[in-house]
């Protein structure tokens, strides 16, 4: 009977060690489907969960509970592997990242944490999971969100193969539908359905990219993949490139780790892996946005969030996403409830950690961003503790109010505030010790980026010392542009009008609906349910100045594009988004509030995902349409990788080889060739160039154009007198070749 009981209690914890030995069974064992699936649901959940255990978070919600997992798995797989490629190598093990030390190394990491987490409970922490099934009339309003990854998978399947779009054209009408069906029927749409809706219309969305085509797609995910393929094939991790990507741990050590368990086409790996962990994302913004305002107008905040260009194009951008993410739960986690402050501050230092060696420019504005709330803080601190004291020696006052604000002035802390200057200062010597003295490259770019910016100060009112980004957003040739176009701009600045209205009326109307005590003091409104902490409110004034200054100082928006910096800010700024929304219709007296904020948000949610362009007739966007800058400038076809691996084999590794503006992108992520040359005067100016090769991708030899700087396209005619005396030695009728 006691054996039994021992067997019951732990019997959470046996499941777990089940789930490890068969999942380390089907990896050495190489069962492809089973390898796939087992392993990404192990690595991604189980070691996040363990450490929840150990830290007794088993009173969280299913959603914050995963959430935290996948965040924590995702780091423990970092920095294990870290550990791991930085000890081995010390008793002679040279290829610490194989599949064989990789498996051994975690198993006993994950059986450690298993035996840790058994004794920290007596009972089975996962009793109330059986509270999370959902009844009929919840799996009904989930029934059309079920459809959502299916249509996005098929959809896009079917636009590769066959270039129809219409199954994908009638998931990105349906989505926007569905919000607004939510929307109307938000009195009866269970509470819980909410984060499901969410999950379900995240992924759907943030994987279209990544399925397009048969290779990876964007720019800066050529030198990210190649990193990580030298990573993945010398089973080690080390300073490769000698650039600022060393630091960048979420695209060299991460992708290794998954790889070697799960054995799937590493441009596969590299073009899925990201869009799933960042598809939690948008969750994560209705966590925080759902503590201050009522679950529906969340529930709006995160479908904001999921609209941003850039979330979109997730696939594009793997180390910027891993950084916000880790950034988003930083927040999350600093204002989550029931959480002690101890396990809050480790949550959030680990977390700010793990996005300092995931992306340097992330982290440097995370660390502005931190250092200028701490101050802020500091200095309300000190005015509310002036004014309380000016208040106590008001002789105006009677004796019980006197004595009522001397208890609150005994109740420390007078402002509640969790970033300290201690974690302040662990984020600067982390940072430092990364970026400068174990990897260099970061450190060094942050400085000229700084340097860069204070010079850049004289070109202050000039637009277009600023990127095209901010020149676009300021209506730069506005006149001239498609109808399309325009409504975008419209949009654009709608929300961000909608945004600023949120923060500024918050802050106009401070008295109620800010605390300064930290006591989660419960708003009258049925749209705000709780008075926003002041250092939030504090943490939101700070990224709106970022937006601020990012569109201000002239360098900032070329050395760092703004939309990145845009949706790291809208983790935060999100809520004030709806808020301003429902101020705007309180102010006409528009009696459904929600309908102001659904007028401008459904519309932009068509504009980002490229619906409104092809309602037009505008065929641009690169996942309904195989033509269009998007498609000429990021999409690699199956010819140029074969070309690639064909110069790979068959041509000197010391030859000079040259391309257009981005074909060296192409050759260093299909062919690991890291060395090729665009020259301006072969590319802009059409002078002879000497004994070289010449690489032409699919763009060149199809629609006979050349890509120069700006970016700006050449006919590929007003250069046949530069290929009069050489030779194609390579053609496969979408790549070429010339020697």
């Amino acid at each position: 009977a006691v054996a039994y009981d021992i067997v019951k209690a732990n019997r959470p914890f046996l499941s777990i060690l089940i789930f490890l030995f068969s999942t380390d069974l089907v990896i050495l064992s190489n069962i492809p489907l089973l390898r796939l699936v087992l392993g990404f649901a192990f690595f991604t959940i189980i070691p996040g969960l363990l450490i929840l255990l150990i830290l007794k978070l088993n009173k969280l919600d299913l959603a914050e509970t995963i959430i935290l997992s996948v965040g924590l798995s995702i780091l423990f797989l970092m920095f294990a592997g870290l550990l791991i490629n930085f000890l081995y190598p010390l008793f002679g093990y040279d290829t610490p990242l194989s599949i064989n030390s990789l498996v051994l190394s975690f198993s006993v990491i994950i059986l450690l944490l298993t035996f840790i987490a058994s004794l920290r409970y007596q009972t089975s922490p996962f009793a109330e999971l059986s509270n999370s099934k959902l009844d009929i009339r919840e799996k009904a309003f989930l029934i059309i969100p079920a459809f959502f990854l299916p249509f996005s998978i098929l959809g896009m399947h079917l636009m590769n193969t066959t270039g129809n779009n219409v199954m994908l054209m009638a998931l990105l009408f349906l989505i926007p539908l569905y919000v607004v069906f939510v929307a109307l029927e938000h009195n009866q749409i269970p509470v819980r359905d909410y984060p499901l809706i969410i999950f379900m219309s995240s992924i759907s969305l943030v994987l279209l990219k990544g399925l397009r085509s048969n290779h990876i797609i964007g720019i800066d995910t050529h030198s990210e993949f190649y990193l990580f393929q030298q990573t993945f094939y010398n089973e080690h991790w080390q300073i490769l490139l000698k650039n600022t990507l060393d630091s960048c741990l979420s695209v060299s050590i991460l992708p290794t780790v998954y790889q070697s368990f799960l054995n799937i086409d590493p441009e596969y790996l590299f073009k899925i892996l990201y869009p799933l962990i960042f598809s939690i994302s948008p969750l994560i913004v209705y966590i925080i946005s759902k503590k201050y305002i009522s679950n529906f107008y969340a529930f709006l905040a995160s479908f904001f969030f999921m609209s941003q260009t850039t979330f979109l194009w997730t696939a594009a951008n793997p180390r910027t996403t891993v950084a916000i993410l880790f950034f988003s739960l930083s927040i999350m986690v600093l204002f989550l409830r029931g959480l002690d402050e101890s396990v809050k501050r480790s949550l959030f230092i680990i977390f700010t950690i793990s996005c300092i060696v995931s992306h340097y420019s992330t982290t440097y504005i995370f660390f502005l961003i931190l250092s200028i709330t701490w101050l802020a803080m500091q200095i309300l601190h000190r005015v509310r503790s002036s004014q309380m004291r000016a208040t106590l020696f008001n002789d105006s006052l009677s004796y019980s109010s006197k004595s009522h604000l001397a208890d609150l002035k005994d109740a420390r802390p007078l402002l509640k505030h969790s970033m300290t200057s201690g974690i302040v200062i662990l984020f600067f010597v982390v940072l430092f010790l990364w970026y400068n003295q174990i990897t260099e490259a970061a450190f060094d770019s942050g400085v000229y980026f700084i340097a860069a910016t204070m010079r850049s100060l004289q070109d202050f009112f000039i637009l277009e010392s600023r990127s095209a980004n901010v020149a676009d957003a300021f209506g730069y040739e506005l006149g001239v542009k498609s109808y399309p176009q325009k409504i975008t701009f419209v949009l654009s600045w709608l929300t961000i009008a909608f945004t600023a209205i949120g923060v500024l009326t918050t802050l106009a109307r401070h008295r109620y609906r800010i605390t300064f005590t930290g006591g989660g003091e419960e708003h009258t409104s049925s749209i705000i349910s709780q008075k926003f902490d002041a250092e939030f409110f504090v943490l939101a004034l700070i990224c709106s100045a970022v937006l601020v200054i990012a569109v201000a100082l002239p360098f900032v928006s070329k050395g760092y594009g703004m939309d990145r910096t845009y949706l790291q800010m809208m983790v935060v700024l999100s809520p004030f988004f709806v808020i301003g929304g429902i101020n705007v219709a309180r102010f006409f007296h528009i009696r459904q509030r929600y309908l102001v904020v659904l007028a401008v948000l459904i519309p932009y949610i068509i504009c980002s995902t490229g619906m409104m362009y092809q309602v037009f007739g505008n065929f641009q966007e690169i996942t309904l349409n195989s033509e269009g800058m998007s498609y000429d400038t990021v999409f690699v076809h199956d010819q140029e990788s074969c070309s690639a691996k064909w110069i790979k084999y068959y041509v000197n590794s010391e030859a000079k080889m040259y391309v257009d503006y981005f074909g060296g992108l192409w050759l260093s992520s299909q062919g690991m060739i890291p060395f090729s040359i665009y020259d301006p005067s072969f590319i802009e100016d059409k002078t002879a160039i000497g004994d070289v090769y010449i690489f032409l991708r699919y763009v060149n030899v199809v629609n006979k154009k050349l890509l120069q700087s700006g970016p700006k396209w050449n006919n590929l005619t007003d250069y046949e007198h530069l290929f009069v005396d050489r030779s194609k030695i390579y053609d496969n009728c979408g790549s070429q070749v010339w020697k």
